[in-house]
């Protein structure tokens, strides 16, 4: 994928199309929505041991001994959360086992950074519940990194990259038939092959503006950028009618723009195949909007008042929702909080049944002690007892 990213678009350029993944697209892959709130920044402070232990359903007092804090990483060690995860499965205790593992996920697949150590970056994101801007972040700043010094690996989570590139892929490319090559395959791709309209996202308000930028300014988790910061306090939103028609079909200005693109940056395509295919595509079609007879000037003007008021409308309820999924996310974080302070440990959450039994060992050989000293006493009490009378 890397032959063909376009440093100066941040794209990747084929040979009559691009490709770029989108906040939308990551957000459906994964299953989590983009919250309506500030994504990771770099600017925010470590998190308290408290909210570390209320995020995993686990003691205070256990993460404290297993924090790690050195100077160039601090977290949690994963051999310490795979103990928990094992201890947790002996306990039946799902809701924190399943906490855990999403936990390891994000420190060693969504989020790596430091070998076999959860570490403090992902341990913010894991608790806004907001991964997907980072994730993609991530993904486009390491992609435009390795692109630009032409050497290196990607950092980031590969199989969400490679899940939302098959997405746009037909059939029978990703069935393969020929046995050709991912790089053989993709070269011979055209706008007409690409699955370009998804159905899930119908109807759905789309990332229009940040701020000043057009679309979205991302942050990833080793950028510091203050003006993208300050951009994400001022999201703007669209419906895909407000965006326009969908048109899928390249103009002949583009084949040419696109053709200049490819020769530059030597985008390997076979000899047999042209960058431009022989054949010239439809012209666009031009779409007008039905024609609509006013009978005086007053109906008109009656008409545009409409217009604007249903688009105030409509701006209003994109408000409210925006609040609406505000509360409900601080709502369910309360929920959780309340439900962590408010539930009966048992011990059995915590420490395997070999600990406890070892625990009731130690116990009963302390309270063997404590019977034979009594025992002692007593008789030495006795003695001098008899030793006084005989004095006496």
């Amino acid at each position: 994928m890397i032959q063909f990213y376009d440093p100066l678009l941040h794209c990747f350029t084929y040979r009559d199309f691009q490709l770029v993944p989108t906040l939308e697209e990551f957000s459906s892959i994964l299953g989590l929505p983009v919250l309506d709130q500030m994504p990771y920044t770099g600017e925010e402070e470590i998190p308290k041991l408290e909210d570390v232990a209320a995020a995993l359903h686990l003691p205070r007092s256990e993460i404290k001994k297993a924090w790690v804090n050195k100077g160039e990483y601090n977290g949690l060690h994963i051999d310490f959360l795979y103990n928990q995860a094992e201890i947790l499965i002996n306990a039946a205790s799902m809701d924190a086992l399943e906490k855990v593992l999403a936990f390891l996920i994000y420190g060693q697949v969504l989020f790596p950074r430091y070998d076999k150590i959860v570490d403090v970056i992902a341990i913010k994101i894991f608790i806004s519940n907001n991964p997907v801007p980072t994730l993609s972040g991530d993904l486009l700043h390491s992609i435009h990194h390795r692109s630009s010094k032409g050497k290196g690996c990607v950092l980031g989570c590969a199989p969400l990259l490679h899940k939302w590139f098959i997405s746009h892929l037909p059939r029978s490319v990703i069935k393969n038939e020929e046995g050709w090559t991912w790089v053989q395959r993709v070269m011979r791709l055209s706008y007409d092959d690409i699955v370009w309209n998804q159905k899930e996202f119908d109807g759905t308000h789309l990332f229009d503006s940040c701020g000043d930028f057009q679309n979205v300014p991302l942050l990833d988790t080793t950028g510091r950028k203050k003006l993208f910061i300050r951009a994400w306090s001022k999201v703007k939103k669209e419906g895909t009618r407000e965006l326009g028609p969908r048109n899928y079909i390249p103009s002949d200005l583009y084949f040419r723009w696109i053709y200049d693109r490819v020769v530059e940056y030597g985008i390997p395509y076979p000899y047999d195949i042209p960058v431009v295919p022989r054949v010239t595509p439809p012209a666009i079609p031009v779409v007008l909007e039905p024609y609509v007879p006013a009978p005086n000037e007053d109906l008109a003007a009656t008409i545009a008042s409409l217009r604007r008021e249903n688009a105030d409308l409509e701006k209003r309820l994109r408000e409210v929702e925006a609040e609406k999924a505000v509360l409900v996310a601080d709502a369910k974080e309360r929920d959780s909080m309340l439900d962590y302070f408010s539930r009966k440990w048992k011990i059995e959450d915590f420490v395997s049944p070999d600990q406890i039994q070892s625990w009731e060992q130690e116990i009963d050989r302390l309270l063997q002690e404590r019977n034979k000293m009594i025992k002692a006493h007593k008789e030495e009490i006795i003695s001098l007892k008899r030793k006084r009378r005989r004095e006496n």
